[in-house]
């Protein structure tokens, strides 16, 4: 049983790939005792990379969490993606973080990603210490590292070491009052003593020290090789002293937070949260939102590299129930009481593509993992087209794509057939209009009477349904099956994608007594929006990105030049240091492409940033999406096509 008087620390290690991140993992659980061996990405066994996909791969894909002791400190690390297409992972997982160790590698410098992962700490105003890794091997210019993290990360950084690398590496922290200039510098108090000439403690630069990392203003540098154990204890030192969880709050009321979801082999699901206040024990039950209740049949928690069962858990500690029914994101307790925000900016999906099993009998098979995937991931959907029955995903980035069939393969044993992906596309009407069909006009075959009316609205807002025919004149079947019709052809508008930013209102229908069915009315709704949304006319909307380009300054013109090419709009451009930091905008369908080409012409040394910006009127051609086959509506929409 672990003292539960031990202050928990919950910490992440990011990195560029190869940086050396779970390596470094592994270092920190064996300095500490927690375990007996080092564990090797080489050899594939470390206790965070786990997947057969990691391991091929060096990157980490999936959000893992371990622990170790450390005198009275309890300190877990949560081992987060560090990969592009996952970086809606990593924003989840740094939410629940007390602080972060950025990892750059001495030998490579500051990478595309590490800037990617240093931006997003920023931006969820996590506490970070920079660890210069590989500091043993040859070559090593520690002068040109610094400037490399000075210029592409921050200015507000301090070397926290004196480093001799040769004959052999030695770390000593520093003792000259000098090299504490930018710490005094930023403190009044201190700066007058210095000035007046009085001593200063080393004891209050240090808590100087831990106030300015904690408000983001600094960002301290320490040094090692993971690989040899080299300043890892030290790390192990600063972690403790600098982090604080912020978390005595045991007695206070519950408040925990899902960060992540897994499937094990044995097909049970475990969630996994943060308890930011209260204290869990077996058998509570814990309210959840709209009133549902929970209770806890089954607990762990990370402990010295292992996950263990636990009776109970203090505030700060990671738990992982078993639960069928808790979704990412979720708030157990008083949503009140989260320190920070929940990271809800989930990029939406932006290209998808259809997907069969190679051998059909696996479709089943198919459908129930990539159901558990799903879950797992909120940047993957998938749906099963109701009329063709092709199983269509959409999703965020090719990477994604991949690893999702390479699971397929590993955890599922499932080999897919998988389309050329397509950028999703959505359509909105341009101005309001109505159309109604009656019983018993030709070429009506149904027996039921519908007038929809279509309202754009402001781009965003989605789709709204609302009826004006009373339930007195037209049932409620009769009324749910003109909404299932609608939905139906909301899927596809005139261009044959999804209709959206409008609204949809059912204002006229009439029954023919006994012979109307719900399943009349399911029909003629589709037929009905169509006509209506012929009349409106709807535009073509494709997902724009706000990029953020940092590029070599030699490459200023080609980086400008090129940009058109690519549909892409830059708004502004500055120059620092070496660097120019273009902002614009570009399609998300032209992303890939610029991206691949800066990476060529740069060697590498460019960066771009993105989010998604929203769906903006497309630039190119009008890209048209089949119509999919639906042989008792085609004959009538035909029909109605020859009429009007």
């Amino acid at each position: 049983m672990e003292d539960k008087h031990m202050k928990i620390i919950n910490i992440g290690i990011l990195a560029h790939v190869d940086a050396g991140k779970t390596t470094l993992t592994e270092s920190l659980l064996y300095t500490s005792g927690a375990v007996p061996e080092l564990g090797s990405v080489d050899k594939g066994t470390t206790r965070t990379d786990t997947m057969l996909l990691e391991r091929q791969r060096g990157i980490t894909i999936q959000t893992a969490v371990t622990s170790f002791g450390w005198k009275n400190y309890k300190i877990n690390i949560v081992d987060t993606p560090g990969h592009m297409d996952f970086l809606a992972e990593v924003y989840r997982s740094l939410a629940v973080l007390d602080g972060a160790i950025l990892v750059v590698s001495a030998k490579d410098g500051v990478q595309a990603q590490t800037r990617v992962l240093f931006h997003a700490l920023q931006k969820m105003k996590i506490p970070t210490i920079i660890f210069v890794n590989k500091i043993d091997q040859e070559g090593i210019d520690l002068q040109s590292v610094y400037q490399n993290i000075r210029e592409k990360l921050s200015d507000d950084v301090m070397v926290m070491q004196d480093v001799s690398l040769t004959p052999e590496v030695s770390l000593t922290d520093i003792e000259d009052i000098e090299k504490w200039d930018s710490i005094i510098a930023g403190n009044d108090e201190l700066l007058e003593k210095y000035i007046a000439g009085e001593p200063l403690k080393i004891q209050d630069l240090q808590r100087e020290k831990c106030r300015r990392m904690q408000n983001g203003s600094l960002f301290p540098i320490y040094h090692g090789s993971a690989k040899n154990n080299i300043g890892t204890e030290k790390l192990i030192e600063v972690i403790a002293e600098t982090f604080t969880s912020g978390a005595d709050n045991d007695q206070s009321e519950l408040c925990g937070s899902v960060f992540k979801i897994e499937y094990t082999d044995q097909k049970k699901r475990l969630v996994y949260l943060r308890l930011y206040s209260g204290t869990l024990h077996l058998r509570d039950t814990i309210l959840l939102p709209q009133n549902q209740k929970l209770k806890i049949t089954e607990m762990r928690i990370p402990s010295n590299g292992e996950i263990i069962p636990a009776d109970t858990a203090c505030c700060g500690e990671i738990v992982i129930l078993t639960n069928d029914t808790l979704k990412l994101n979720d708030t157990l307790g008083n949503v009140e009481l989260l320190p920070r925000k929940a990271w809800e900016k989930n990029p939406i999906p932006l290209l998808r593509t259809t997907v069969e099993p190679q051998n059909q009998e696996q479709r089943d098979l198919l459908l129930n993992a990539l159901t558990e995937i799903a879950d797992t991931d909120p940047l993957l959907h998938y749906y099963v087209d109701t009329i063709t029955h092709e199983i269509i995903i959409s999703f965020l980035g090719k990477v994604q794509l991949e690893v999702v069939c390479s699971l397929l393969v590993e955890r599922y044993h499932v080999n897919i057939n998988v389309k050329e992906p397509t950028v999703i596309y959505l359509e909105r009407p341009l101005k309001t209009a109505s159309y109604t069909i009656h019983i018993e006009v030709p070429p009506n075959p149904f027996w039921a009477s519908i007038g929809l009316t279509v309202t754009p609205l402001p781009a965003g807002s989605g789709t709204r349904f609302k009826s004006k025919v009373s339930l007195g004149y037209l049932n409620q079947s009769f009324q749910n099956a003109v909404m299932e019709g609608v939905r139906y052809g909301m899927e596809q508008g005139l261009y044959g994608w999804e209709v959206t930013d409008c609204e949809i209102c059912f204002d006229y229908g009439v029954y023919y007594s006994p012979v109307s069915t719900p399943a009349d009315f399911r029909s003629l709704a589709p037929i009905v929006l169509e006509q209506a949304l012929k009349r409106a006319g709807t535009q073509l909307l494709e997902p724009y990105l706000s990029f953020t380009l940092f590029a070599p300054q030699e490459y200023i013109s080609r980086a400008y030049n090129d940009a058109p090419k690519y549909c892409a709009v830059i708004e502004s451009t500055l120059l620092k240091n070496d660097e120019v930091i273009f902002t614009g905008e570009i399609p998300a369908r032209c992303i890939g492409e610029y991206r691949n080409d800066l990476n060529f012409y740069t060697n590498g040394r460019s960066v771009c940033l993105t989010e998604l910006k929203g769906y903006q009127e497309i630039s190119g051609e009008p890209v048209l999406q089949p119509r999919r086959p639906n042989s008792r509506l085609d004959k009538v929409r035909h029909m109605f096509q020859k009429i009007t």
